[in-house]
């Protein structure tokens, strides 16, 4: 790893929010009905020589831990891992009981990353997307692997 996580800053928006827009179409996540702008939210960085490579957000609320976002922007260098592990590490020194997430039914890909480190699938949202739809209109219907994107995956880490 040649790489370093740091702390989300004001300086990496820019890099951040262009790789949202062209990504996802806005900064806007929409998670079991709540709406979170994850330019506003703290997290981590991954970069290397000045060049980011991946980013998380998270949210705290009482006593969870949500990761709100996870973006490797530089795929299969442990970039996901290291970024993940840092906001779990940061989930566990603030005493917090669980963290958790959501991803959508189509991507198969972060199912089983989280699933390789550790995380257990907590509950299946039915029709949670096509609701989410209505406040993010931009939601695709089709996602990975022309998979009708409907549902949210929630998945958890208990970490004491």
């Amino acid at each position: 790893m040649t790489f370093r996580i740091a702390a989300k800053n004001e300086t990496h928006n820019d890099a951040i929010v262009a790789a949202w827009v062209r990504n996802y179409g806005d900064t806007m996540v929409v998670s079991r009905g709540q709406v979170h702008d994850a330019r506003l939210l703290p997290g981590f960085v991954a970069e290397e020589s000045g060049a980011l490579l991946g980013a998380v957000t998270y949210h705290r609320e009482g006593d969870a831990f949500e990761v709100v976002s996870l973006d490797s922007f530089a795929e299969n260098r442990g970039v996901g891992t290291a970024l993940l592990d840092a906001a779990v590490q940061l989930a566990r020194q603030s005493g917090t009981r669980r963290a958790w997430l959501i991803t959508s039914n189509d991507n198969i890909r972060a199912i089983r990353f989280y699933q390789r480190r550790g995380w257990n699938m907590a509950a299946l949202h039915v029709d949670a997307v096509t609701a989410a739809r209505k406040i993010k209109p931009r939601i695709p219907l089709l996602g990975d692997d022309d998979i009708p994107v409907r549902h949210e995956i929630e998945f958890e880490l208990i970490l004491r």
